[in-house]
């Protein structure tokens, strides 16, 4: 018994969990000081429990598939939709956040109350972000007109060049982009509307397909409260709201 309990953490320390994920900063990118919070923090949690951690880059959209299909371990990181969960388990909340409608500072502002609300603006998103079901039928049924692009900095280029009229985007992405690819943007050139696009929970998704998967899931979540208990997490989430997960040169 005890040299399968030697094997099994050889093993795990061997075997990295391979995890699909996209260019999403500060919280995901290849290109980040320790792949960004939330890729960092997955791999934290995944040390507790033994795990190393392989990330590996894709079109958002693929990165969901291939991980649906079973050919990654986890999917980092989605909100988990009811619809997911038919093929999909979900860690514990991973954070909190809010999906903002950003505009251009001499735009007025729509008292939006839903989806029809928006229909007279141009809107600026990301291809293979998953916003909210709504949002997606309204442009699957052409009743939205939406340009899709392949990442947030082209998003807030097309919304200050008078190409869309607003964009989705997290409060804390923003400030990244302001900071590292427009510091000489007058922050007055751009606002937010008040009302939340979206209030969502980030988690980590586990393909049914794998039959490990549940005992992983459960593997990972158990770090990830402890690096809660522990402060670590806290430590983390001060690090992203002070910008250090920046671009490494």
């Amino acid at each position: 018994m005890l040299l399968s309990l030697v094997w099994l953490l050889h093993a795990r320390a061997t075997e990295p969990v391979r995890i699909a994920t996209g260019e999403y900063p500060p919280f995901t990118g290849s290109k980040l000081r320790d792949d960004g919070f939330v890729n960092h923090v997955i791999r934290l949690a995944l040390t507790k429990e033994g795990y190393l951690a392989q990330f590996d880059y894709l079109p958002w959209k693929r990165s969901f598939q291939a991980t649906q299909q079973g050919q990654y371990e986890m999917a980092s990181y989605w909100v988990c939709e009811a619809e997911y969960q038919q093929h999909f388990y979900c860690s514990d909340e991973l954070y909190r956040g809010q999906l903002l409608l950003y505009f251009r500072a001499d735009t007025t502002l729509p008292d939006w109350r839903t989806i029809d609300d928006l229909k007279p603006y141009r809107i600026g998103a990301i291809l293979g972000y998953e916003y909210v079901p709504e949002f997606r039928k309204a442009i699957e049924e052409g009743e939205l007109d939406v340009i899709m692009v392949s990442n947030d900095r082209l998003n807030l280029n097309m919304l200050l060049n008078d190409r869309v009229d607003l964009i989705l985007l997290s409060d804390t992405a923003m400030q990244s982009l302001l900071t590292h690819h427009f510091p000489s943007l007058q922050k007055d050139k751009i606002r937010a509307h008040p009302r939340p696009f979206l209030n969502y929970r980030a988690h980590v998704l586990f393909p049914k397909l794998k039959k490990d998967s549940l005992l992983l899931r459960d593997q990972f979540n158990r770090g990830l409260q402890a690096l809660k208990a522990s402060g670590e997490f806290e430590r983390q989430w001060l690090r992203l709201l002070n910008g250090e997960f920046v671009p490494e040169r």
